[in-house]
């Protein structure tokens, strides 16, 4: 029999900056009662929040393992949320004892038993044993953007070490573990108190491989990308264009969630088109997207055939030198703009702000571009910019 409780926390870890997305699907997918139900977005964390009263545990859990999320990276049922004195976060050892006290004195039964009996059932687990196996976990800690002097390691290894004073039978596993016991603390306001959040994770589908096989050292997560095609939301029939896509993700996300629009992907290296974005593309089984061959700074597209652009584009040491790609950004300003139909939207992720920000400064470019909106996000723990632009008529 399915235990009740008087309500329920869960934790999405989703692309940062890009919450609202992430919250705005949540919703629209989970159609929890309303009336019962509290989403909160932290902005640039990564994370949102969704409370629900005189919820059944069980129930939630099947929703949340049933109900495809592309923008969450993972699922986090929450045991106990706590605020931590400041006076005790500012001293190093305090804080450790604090988050052991509250890890060993936690109310955890609960969350364990839904999540052990979830986890019997959902082949997704990243473990290979069966329920009859003694479990297995590892501790992890995200400290977010609040900076503390203890480590992350140390942080985690308190939680790990009272976790495991609860459950002794239970053993570490760092790699091949059955559960994943999260700790991780926030701070939604400048002055505003710290709260330390503890649960365990919800085994679901890692979102890694979503729609892929093949990866390169840049390819960008498939959370991001849904993201990145949530927020140009092509209408049917309109053509959708990525002119740096690597390994594919970006069309392929796009192509499987609209897909009454037509995506197109091009890609300068052969051996990242041919074998990793077009083996992308057929594991995928999409039929509304196209990837070819070209150059970003002369593409082999006609004028105005375009309705948008969303392009993650070359930024950082492993994309090259800065001199090259500074000369890059130019020309691909000037091949978007020419292949765009007018007021078509155009979505460029870059690490390169002051490049960018100098490129759209030239008078051709200010004639021919509207600068909407720049979004902060972050990509594998770089901070980088999401630039929303309009070509002018």
């Amino acid at each position: 029999m399915s235990q009740a409780h008087r309500s329920v926390h869960v934790l999405f870890h989703v692309p940062e900056g890009l919450e609202f997305v992430a919250k705005e699907e949540i919703s629209r997918r989970l159609q929890l009662p309303a009336e019962e139900t509290r989403y909160v977005e932290e902005p640039g964390a990564g994370r949102v929040q969704v409370m629900m009263d005189h919820s059944d545990l069980a129930d939630i859990i099947s929703i949340l393992q049933d109900t495809p999320l592309s923008s969450v990276y993972d699922i986090t049922l929450v045991a106990t949320k706590v605020n931590i004195p400041l006076h005790v976060f500012n001293n190093a050892d305090q804080t450790n004892e604090f988050i052991s006290n509250i890890t060993e004195t936690t109310t955890w039964d609960p969350i364990v038993n839904g999540v052990r009996n979830a986890a019997t059932t959902n082949n997704t687990s990243s473990s290979s044993s069966s329920s009859t196996d003694v479990p297995t976990f590892r501790a992890t800690f995200r400290k977010g953007q609040l900076k503390h002097a203890s480590k992350t390691q140390v942080l985690a290894g308190q939680v790990g070490f009272s976790f495991g004073k609860r459950y002794p039978d239970w053993k570490v596993n760092l790699e091949h573990y059955d559960h994943e016991v999260l700790a991780t603390w926030t701070r939604q306001e400048k002055d505003g108190p710290i709260t330390l959040l503890l649960g365990i994770s919800l085994p679901v589908p890692d979102t890694r491989y979503r729609h892929r096989i093949h990866f390169g050292r840049t390819s960008l997560n498939p959370a991001i990308a849904y993201c990145l095609v949530q927020l140009a939301d092509p209408q049917p029939g309109q053509v959708v264009f990525d002119m740096c896509c690597g390994t594919g993700t970006i069309p392929i996300e796009g192509a499987a969630a609209y897909p009454d629009a037509m995506w197109f992907g091009s890609e300068v290296k052969v051996k990242t088109l041919s074998e990793k974005a077009q083996g992308n593309v057929k594991h995928a089984g999409l039929t509304n997207v196209d990837l070819f061959l070209a150059d970003g700074r002369q593409l082999c597209m006609r004028d105005s055939s375009v309705d948008i652009v969303i392009s993650d584009w070359p930024w950082g040491l492993r994309e090259g030198s800065f001199s090259t790609i500074q000369k890059l950004y130019p020309k691909f300003m000037r091949q978007i703009g020419r292949v765009l139909r007018s007021h078509g939207k155009a979505y460029i992720v870059t690490q390169g702000h002051k490049l960018f920000n100098r490129v759209l400064a030239y008078p051709w470019c200010k004639e021919t571009w509207s600068v909407d909106k720049v979004i902060s996000i972050g990509i594998g723990g770089y901070p980088v910019s999401l630039y929303m632009l309009s070509k002018k008529n």
